[in-house]
C-alpha cells in the first residue's frame, strides 16, 4: 500500500536542522529549549536522546483511503523486544524474495542507558576526560550498560535512519581501559542474548547515526577508539567497523560520494589499503589510508598491535583554552560522585 504526505513537518520544527527540541518530552522538562532530538529529514524521522522516542516528522495518509496514518511514537503498550521486519514467505523461498533486516526495539536500548557508574568503560572515560566530557561522549555514541557481565558496556549500532540494528556487549578494565580477555573473550550480542529466533542481522557502522553532510568522516576498527578519537579530534565524525575484517562494500554504501580517512590499527595497514582499493572499484567512494601509526610505531608497539586511541590517551586532551569551570566541576564530582546524579535529576546545563 502506498502512502502520501498528509501534513509536512507536522511538529513545525525548523526545517533542515539536525537538532531540535523534542515535541514529546521538552514541554515537561526544566530546560524546555534544550535541543535533545536528532533529526533526519531524508528519512523523515526524529530521535530524542533524552526520552528515547522516535517520531515521524510528517503525517501520512494511505492512497485511496480516508484514514490517516500516524506513527509519532514507535512504541506500543505491548512493546516487543525486537521488531521482526522479515518478509513472510511460504515454505519455498524464491530467489527474488527479499529478507529485510531485523531491528532491536527502543525499549531494550532505553533500558541500557543508565547505571553508568557501574560501567567500566564509562569509568575509564571519566578517568581520562573527567565526568563532564565522559557524559558527553556516552550521550554522543549512545553508550549502554549491561548486567550480563558486571561492568559491561553496550555499543549500539544505530543506522542513518535512526534504526537500531543490534548492540555489541564488551567488557573493559575500568583502570587500563583494555578489553577483558581472560579467562575468555568477553563479547556478546544483544539480539542473541534476548533469544530472537531467525534474527536477520545486517550490521552498520558504530556511530553511523552521527553522519551528516558537513563534517569529514574517519573510520577506525574499535568502537572505543572512535569514542576517544572524537574527543581529541572533533573535526571528524568518527565511525568504527568493530573488527579488522568488517570494512566492506555493503557497510560503506551509506558513505557513497564521500572522501573517507581510514586509521587502521598497527599491522592492519596493508590489509585495509587493499580492501579500500576493492571498495573504490565497486562504489563511488574515495579512501585516504593513514600510515600515521605505521611510520611512528616502535617494534614493541607493532607487536602489541596498538591503535590510534593508545597513542592519543598519552596526551592531555584538554585544550589550553578549555573553560576552567569545567575543570573545577570535575574536581567536585571526584570528591562527591553523587553530585552528577543531582545535576542529571535537575536537568542542569553544564
Amino acid at each position: 500500500m502506498a502512502f502520501k504526505i498528509e501534513k509536512y513537518n507536522q511538529y513545525q520544527l525548523k526545517q533542515g536542522t539536525k537538532y531540535s527540541i523534542c515535541p514529546i518530552c521538552s514541554k515537561n522538562r526544566i530546560k524546555k529549549n534544550q535541543k535533545c532530538m536528532m533529526l533526519d529529514w531524508n528519512s523523515a524521522l526524529g530521535t530524542c536522546q533524552h526520552c528515547g522516542v522516535v517520531i515521524q516528522l510528517h503525517s501520512y495518509t494511505r492512497d485511496n483511503e480516508n484514514a490517516s496514518f500516524r506513527d509519532n511514537e514507535r512504541q506500543t503498550k505491548n512493546t516487543k523486544w525486537v521488531t521482526n521486519r522479515k518478509t513472510k514467505v511460504t515454505k519455498s523461498i524464491t530467489k527474488n524474495t527479499k529478507i529485510l533486516t531485523n531491528r532491536v526495539e527502543l525499549e531494550v536500548f532505553k533500558k541500557s542507558r543508565n547505571d553508568f557508574y557501574n560501567n567500566n568503560l564509562f569509568l575509564f572515560l571519566v578517568q581520562t576526560f573527567g565526568h563532564i566530557k565522559a557524559k558527553e561522549l556516552s550521550e554522543l555514541y549512545l553508550l549502554g550498560s549491561a548486567k550480563h557481565w558486571r561492568g559491561a558496556s553496550v555499543f549500539w549500532q544505530m543506522d542513518k535512519q535512526m534504526q537500531i540494528r543490534t548492540g555489541k556487549l564488551m567488557l573493559y578494565d575500568a583502570i587500563s581501559g583494555k578489553r577483558v580477555k581472560q579467562p575468555y573473550n568477553h563479547i556478546a550480542w544483544v539480539h542473541k542474548l534476548i533469544k530472537v529466533p531467525d534474527f536477520n542481522l545486517e550490521q552498520c557502522f558504530f556511530g553511523e547515526h552521527l553522519i551528516n553532510a558537513y563534517k569529514q568522516i574517519a573510520i577506525v576498527e574499535s568502537e572505543k577508539t572512535a569514542i576517544i578519537a572524537s574527543a581529541y579530534i572533533p573535526q571528524f565524525t568518527w565511525l568504527a567497523v568493530g573488527s579488522l575484517n568488517n570494512l566492506s562494500v555493503n557497510r560503506c554504501k551509506v558513505l557513497e560520494g564521500k572522501t573517507i580517512t581510514l586509521y587502521p590499527d598497527l599491522n592492519a595497514y596493508d590489509k585495509w589499503k587493499e580492501k579500500a582499493k576493492q571498495i573504490e572499484q565497486e562504489i563511488n567512494i574515495k579512501f585516504i589510508v593513514s600510515d600515521l601509526l605505521e611510520t611512528r610505531a616502535e617494534a614493541e608497539d607493532k607487536k602489541q598491535g596498538l591503535d590510534l586511541a593508545d597513542y592519543l590517551i598519552k596526551h592531555d586532551w584538554r585544550d589550553e583554552n578549555m573553560a576552567k569551570n569545567g575543570k573545577i566541576l570535575d574536581q567536585f564530582i571526584d570528591i562527591n560522585p553523587k553530585l552528577m546524579n543531582f545535576i542529571e535529576a535537575l536537568d542542569l546545563e553544564l
